[in-house]
């Protein structure tokens, strides 16, 4: 066991490790292409440093040190971080492991064996693997999203079970805030979804002004552990982009018979985005994005870029892919809806309109992309309400498509996260960002459990509780304000 196999375990340790924790939205045969691409790269470095080393064992060992710095980059810095440690600047770290590969590769030179290290790498790979095999084999049994959950014991077997429709435009402020305080009239909409037959929550609010926090407290019908909200860190988001953190409606939905289909960029429980997009981590990005490449494009790839290319390009992309989002979402959600299912579905869908950036100006002409979202606050909230016609016309649209495919049979629930978070006051609040769109069409028009003030943590409760009887008790309703001091969560 002293040669040097360690070297070609790592990459697998990295990737199962990561899959291990992620195995709920991440396939396996997703991993084998990423495992393949490790081990790759980690032999052109092992070739290189044969050939200038002269030994097999001294070249994995140099190997070693480049890859374990790549993989475990992000916990490194981290740790740094959350220390106060002055040497995760990159203008430090960086510089720092250039010369200790530099001081490592002339040990590796001057002494002929290192037998004690391979064997000790050896085995502590082999190790890590055979507990990260065990620990997987016992979690498999866990990874459908239909085993335990807190209301199995409220499933009705008699209840019928309609399609659900979750349409959630983010960001979207409800109309007796855009009349109150933007001067906005959106009766307009507000007369379209009262003839479908929807009741409009007239004071609803959201629970939190931060999409990851707002879903995953939707999702879950619970308000969510968070450690300081004063001050946010990327460890909470994190932990509330976990499937596990916003999974009971999905759970629920799945134990008595439903199909869910993910339009959105979030993962679900057995149910990941389909999405590639720079916005949300998902899938492999799930065990990628603590890698050293990963950590540098988060935190300087937009100014190495906008250096390379010019702002206005990167600007554009970042337009362009958002409006490809939205665009692909609303398809996809109208193709569901006519197509026949043999049992009922749960379809959500999530859309960034009116949401920065704001594609389309009153006369839903596409924009200059030159011209978006270019201005201060004020220019902003302009160019939010100028975006308001495009975005209803799409509500509009989805709204009549599936109520017309599904004969009027479906429940939808048409909501918003959060409201707009323009000017904020003094103290760093935004006095209106948590009053939220929140409308829904049930097939038999019963919208006394709906009250007008319900906020956006009950509303899958109220309805559970009317659809199949669940009797689940109602939180009690709250607005938590979230401090993103280092700007962590855009979204």
């Amino acid at each position: 066991m002293k040669k040097p196999v360690f070297i070609f375990l790592l990459p697998v340790f990295f990737v199962l490790h990561g899959f291990m924790e992620n195995f709920k939205v991440i396939r396996f045969a997703d991993c084998l292409p990423l495992i393949a691409l490790y081990e790759a790269v980690t032999s052109a470095f092992v070739l290189l440093f044969f050939f200038l080393l002269k030994s097999f064992q001294k070249a994995a060992l140099m190997t070693f040190a480049l890859m374990s710095f790549y993989f475990f980059f992000g916990a490194l810095h981290d740790f740094l971080i959350v220390h106060n440690i002055f040497l995760h600047r990159y203008g430090v770290i960086l510089p720092a492991f250039f010369i200790g590969c530099i001081l490592l590769f002339i040990v590796l030179r001057k002494k002929r064996s290192f037998d004690r290290a391979c064997l000790f790498l050896n085995w502590l790979f082999i190790i890590y693997l055979v507990v990260d095999g065990a620990l997987l084999v016992s979690r498999t049994s866990d990874r459908t999203v239909s085993g335990t959950t807190e209301m199995t014991s409220h499933i009705c077997k008699s209840c019928p079970t309609p399609d659900i429709y979750f349409l959630l435009f983010d960001e979207y402020s409800n109309s007796r805030t855009l009349k109150s305080v933007y001067g906005y009239d959106n009766s307009g909409l507000d007369s379209f979804l009262i003839h479908e037959g929807f009741h409009i929550q007239t004071d609803s609010r959201s629970n939190y002004q931060m999409t990851p926090f707002s879903m995953a407290s939707i999702l879950n019908m619970s308000y969510l552990h968070i450690r300081d909200p004063e001050n946010v860190q990327a460890q909470d988001v994190e932990e509330v982009m976990s499937p596990n953190r916003k999974e009971e409606v999905i759970r629920y939905l799945s134990s008595v018979g439903y199909t869910i289909v993910n339009n959105s960029t979030f993962d679900l429980p057995g149910s990941p985005s389909s999405v590639d997009q720079p916005f949300i981590i998902t899938r492999t990005k799930l065990i990628t994005h603590r890698t050293l490449i990963d950590y540098m494009a988060r935190d300087i790839g937009t100014t190495l870029k906008r250096w390379l290319v010019g702002k206005d390009a990167v600007l554009e992309a970042w337009m362009r892919q958002v409006n490809e989002i939205n665009r692909n979402m609303v398809t996809r959600t109208l193709e569901v809806s006519g197509k026949t299912s043999p049992g009922p579905r749960f379809v959500y869908m999530h859309v960034y309109m009116p949401h920065a950036p704001h594609l389309y100006d009153s006369l839903l002409h596409l924009r200059r992309f030159k011209d978006v979202d270019r201005g201060d606050d004020r220019d902003l909230i302009h160019e939010y309400l100028n975006y308001l016609p495009y975005t209803n016309e799409k509500a509009r649209q989805i709204i009549s498509t599936i109520k017309k495919n599904t004969n009027g049979q479906a429940v939808i629930l048409f909501m918003s996260d959060h409201g707009m978070r323009y000017t904020p006051t003094a103290d760093g609040r935004f006095p209106y960002c948590f009053n939220n769109q929140a409308a829904i069409y049930l097939p038999d028009k019963d919208y006394r459990s709906f009250d007008d003030n319900l906020t956006a943590v009950n509303e899958f409760r109220v309805l559970f509780n009317k659809l199949f009887k669940t009797g689940l008790p109602l939180q009690k309703d709250s607005t938590i304000f979230l401090y993103d001091k280092e700007h962590i969560a855009s979204e």
